[in-house]
């Protein structure tokens, strides 16, 4: 992966269903008001701010725009940032993304502007015909035959969910900054999906093999390392 470089701006990708508000609380305490928030409005079908990085960026000050970037919905990196280079993010088994994902929505829906993005009917029609894909919010269009060099030439880092302290931990030394392991408290208020067939999710993982290929790469540098740190 890509050496953090100060001198320019650097973009955080929130991904929803992530753990992405307990990141950003922490990437808050590291660059205060040098954080710059990326969200669309759901309430108010309101676009994200866009702001002149290049004029708030410095060495002494680095920038970190921390937010959603979803390319099918017009607040892509790509409309809004194509000059940065740099990113981090965390990854999530989209199996288990989608489900919370599908609860949260189906919590939150009547507090937004529309109903576009309702979920479809019943949890296995809805995993079964989500559009849902987090690889929508990455830099670029992502392949079978990029992604690798996609993660591997445009991140600093690409943490997993599943492994939530260790990737902060990297995150924090490659960007120079500190992190105490249990600074981020245990995360468990997503749905359980033991529940569900595990032939739907056989069903997901055969329709979302692109995420899934991402996920696993990115998951095998974790396993690998956790495992030697255990011997």
């Amino acid at each position: 992966m890509r050496e953090y470089d100060r001198n320019k701006p650097l973009i955080a990708i929130h991904i929803p269903k992530t753990a992405g508000t307990s990141v950003r609380a922490i990437m808050k305490k590291w660059y205060g008001d040098n954080l710059l928030l990326n969200y669309y409005v759901e309430a108010t079908a309101t676009m994200p701010e866009k702001y002149d990085i290049a004029a708030l960026h410095s060495w002494q000050n680095p920038v970190v725009v921390y937010g959603h970037f979803n390319r099918t919905r017009n607040f892509g990196i790509e409309h809004y940032y194509p000059q940065v280079k740099q990113f981090i993010t965390i990854l999530r088994d989209p199996f288990e993304r989608v489900v919370s994902a599908y609860f949260y929505m189906h919590k939150n829906i009547g507090d937004w502007l529309g109903n576009s993005r309702a979920p479809f009917g019943d949890l296995r029609k809805h995993l079964l015909k989500s559009r849902g894909n987090m690889l929508n919010h990455f830099p670029e269009k992502v392949t079978m035959e990029n992604f690798r060099n996609i993660i591997d030439s445009r991140f600093i880092e690409v943490g997993l969910m599943e492994y939530l302290d260790e990737s902060m931990h990297r995150i924090a030394t490659k960007l120079g900054q500190k992190y105490t392991t249990g600074d981020i408290p245990h995360l468990n208020h997503a749905k359980k999906t033991t529940d569900i067939p595990y032939e739907i999710k056989q069903e997901f993982m055969q329709q979302h093999q692109l995420e899934y290929a991402v996920y696993h790469y990115v998951l095998s540098r974790y396993e690998s390392t956790v495992t030697a740190k255990n011997k």
